[in-house]
């Protein structure tokens, strides 16, 4: 083997910090301390012994993520979910917020209908109601939609007032959500609300997770 180009806690230290499910499962003593020394010490090319490497990870400060986990779900105060959600990813170009002001004057805020955005450095994706759709594609140009994704459900989380003072909390939720096999599309945080988008197939799933961590307050 290599000369170890890390010291063991750095080593450990690294891995640790790079997977939340690690981190969160550590923190909430769910995995196994020596399986994970003996994965750690498969995984790199470097010299380590396992007894090294597992005191490493004994040392290692998880009372940190293990509080913030514990503390999220008591700034869960209510949930709510919506389907039949469709995001539309289209190129940030300069007529396009024009096109945006014109659709929203089509949306029926009264009756609750969606209308989310977020802006990157190349796109603006689009979150609307599917019944929607025709009428945000009738004011965008054809050749600015990159891609329509369908079949979405969003869960609207209401947090309490204190949630967006303290560190950890969507972290705390993405990596619960982590751990149960369940990906995010996209993780809107405006506070009083957070707005996680799921595919259809994963909502029912990701509302018992979000639930069962409100209750662990």
């Amino acid at each position: 083997m290599p000369v170890s180009a890390h010291s063991t806690s750095n080593l450990v230290r690294e891995i640790i910090e790079s997977d939340g499910v690690v981190r969160n499962g550590l923190a909430r003593k769910l995995i196994n301390e020596r399986a994970l020394a003996r994965h750690i010490q498969m995984s790199t090319d470097e010299e380590h012994s396992f007894e090294a490497i597992l005191g490493a990870i004994r040392r290692y400060p998880i009372s940190e993520p293990g509080a913030a986990y514990q503390r999220a779900g008591k700034f869960i105060q209510k949930l709510a979910m919506k389907n039949k959600i469709v995001k539309a990813s289209v190129l940030n170009e300069a007529d396009i917020p024009l096109a945006l002001a014109r659709f929203s004057e089509k949306v029926d805020y009264g009756r609750g209908d969606t209308f989310h955005l977020t802006t990157g450095i190349d796109t603006v994706d689009v979150l609307i109601d599917s019944k929607n759709l025709s009428k945000l594609l009738a004011v965008l140009p054809k050749k600015s939609v990159r891609e329509i994704v369908d079949d979405l459900v969003e869960i609207i989380v209401l947090m309490s007032e204190d949630a967006n003072l303290t560190k950890g909390v969507i972290a705390a939720i993405a990596s619960q959500l982590a751990i149960n096999d369940i990906n995010i599309q996209d993780y809107l945080h405006c506070a009083p609300y957070d707005i996680i988008v799921f595919e259809e197939k994963d909502a029912l799933k990701a509302w018992k997770t979000i639930e069962d961590l409100s209750k662990k307050r």
